[in-house]
């Protein structure tokens, strides 16, 4: 018996065992298990008993989650860690696409059948939580070791296009390099992309830039097994030429891939609720580059406005999300602000006025990760817009600038609301951001000369 960290799944696991049945670590956890690291996905196999009996085992330990229960999953908390128990099954492929199966529970299934359906064959070991054997039936652990990222099976591979895109995000997390052949089956595949529904697809994007360290390794692969073609706003950046003065390292693809990695590496600054977003930002940053990028002078002239609508044409086929697509826009949008503003040595107010169009401690690392996305640049290096901005975003904060006079002051002073409040009030807020005044009174007398002016 394995020793667990947790008794109650010690627990489970023997209680199972006195029930007849078998439990079978699978996927990334065994991989984890092997290379000796903390166990983050626990996704356990029961052989050797009913869906029924495993619920009632599971029952005595706590409050099961039954989501899954049309694929034989039950889920159960522990100690805020959720396991995974599920029953082996067989599915066979009925129709189209990512859900075309059916699935039969079959709890004497061999665990070869089982592994065979996995998609790739480091995902496809065993780990036998009674012995603390390795099941490894396709060359799983030499695959690992080499970093090849292979199918299991050709013939049940073909059946999910999702597959390539678990390869995408898993390659740079897992793997070195694609085994040819599975290269070959993705790029059969190319037209299945079609049948997958864009939340799932979103899913596969956001592991690959939330949890690869280098996800350019992930999108080069869209490129070389023909994959890019489903993602025409980013295929356009290759080959997208640069003026090498200002970008020695190559095309805009080229360019986007280094920033990708860095604002991997940087992501750390960010607040979680807004990695996801400074993510997809970087990756669409310079996406209006082919559509704006003179043959000539190599110029891209509003390249950040022109951007906006294109990311948000890539954005709208991976999610509805209007938040995270706004605040994506937004960055692409505002991603040379810094840069023009510190060169025109611009005063506190702008600094202001573009922290409430997005705060200066998120795009303080969007000018880093673009000014670092060059050969000979690294993300160690200092670069002194990136350090302004955060200087600024510091000071302002991560929500933006409130105007001190409101309404109720000018009722205070004894004017009755109507329509000439907002225009008194912006004057007023205008005077705030460029002065950097906090006294009401000023504010109100800024308020009420604007108000006079205006007769």
């Amino acid at each position: 018996m394995l020793q667990f960290k947790n008794a109650k799944l010690e627990n489970i696991v023997v209680s199972i065992a006195d029930a007849g049945g078998r439990c079978l670590l699978v996927g990334g956890g065994v991989i984890d298990y092997h290379l000796g690291l903390p166990i983050k996905d626990w996704d356990i196999e029961v052989y050797g008993l009913s869906y029924d009996s495993l619920l009632t085992i599971l029952q005595k330990f706590g409050t099961p989650n039954l989501v899954g229960k049309a694929f034989g999953v039950i889920k159960i908390k522990i100690s805020k860690v959720e396991y995974d128990f599920s029953i082996p099954r067989r599915d066979s492929k009925i129709g189209i696409g990512h859900k075309g199966f059916t699935i039969d529970l079959v709890p004497d299934l061999e665990p070869i059948e089982a592994a065979r359906r996995r998609d790739i064959t480091i995902n496809a070991m065993y780990l036998d939580l009674h012995t603390g054997e390795i099941l490894d039936f396709f060359e799983g652990l030499k695959h690992l070791e080499e970093g090849r990222i292979k199918a299991t099976d050709p013939a049940t591979f073909v059946e999910d296009p999702l597959r390539v895109l678990r390869i995408m995000q898993l390659l740079p997390r897992k793997g070195k390099f694609v085994d040819p052949d599975t290269i070959r089956l993705c790029q059969s595949m190319v037209n299945d992309f079609d049948t997958l529904p864009r939340e799932r697809v979103f899913e596969e994007f956001r592991k690959l830039l939330l949890r690869a360290g280098k996800p350019s390794i992930g999108l080069q692969f869209l490129v070389d097994c023909g994959w890019i073609v489903k993602f025409p706003e980013l295929q356009a950046m290759i080959g997208c030429p640069q003026n090498p003065v200002y970008h020695p390292e190559g095309d805009v693809w080229v360019h986007t891939l280094i920033v990708v990695d860095n604002a991997a590496q940087l992501k750390e600054h960010i607040p979680e609720k807004w990695q996801m977003a400074y993510m997809l930002g970087m990756l669409c940053h310079d996406i209006g580059k082919p559509e704006t990028t003179d043959p000539v002078t190599l110029s891209s002239n509003k390249h950040e406005v022109i951007g906006q609508h294109i990311a948000y044409r890539f954005l709208r086929r991976l999610t509805n999300n209007s938040v995270l697509i706004d605040r994506v826009m937004t960055i692409v949008s505002t991603h040379m602000r810094p840069s023009a503003l510190y060169k025109q040595n611009a005063g506190e107010g702008a600094w202001k006025r573009l922290h409430n169009a997005i705060p200066l401690q998120i795009l303080a690392w969007v000018t880093h990760a673009d000014a670092a996305g060059r050969r000979g640049r690294s993300i160690n290096d200092i670069f002194p817009d990136h350090t302004l901005a955060l200087k600024y975003g510091d000071e302002f904060g991560i929500n933006k600038i409130e105007p001190i006079l409101k309404g109720r002051h000018l009722i205070e002073y004894g004017l009755a609301p109507g329509s000439s409040f907002k225009p008194m009030l912006d004057a007023a807020y205008q005077h705030q951001l460029d002065s950097g005044c906090t006294d009401v009174d000023e504010l109100l007398k800024i308020a009420l000369d604007s108000e006079n002016k205006s007769k």
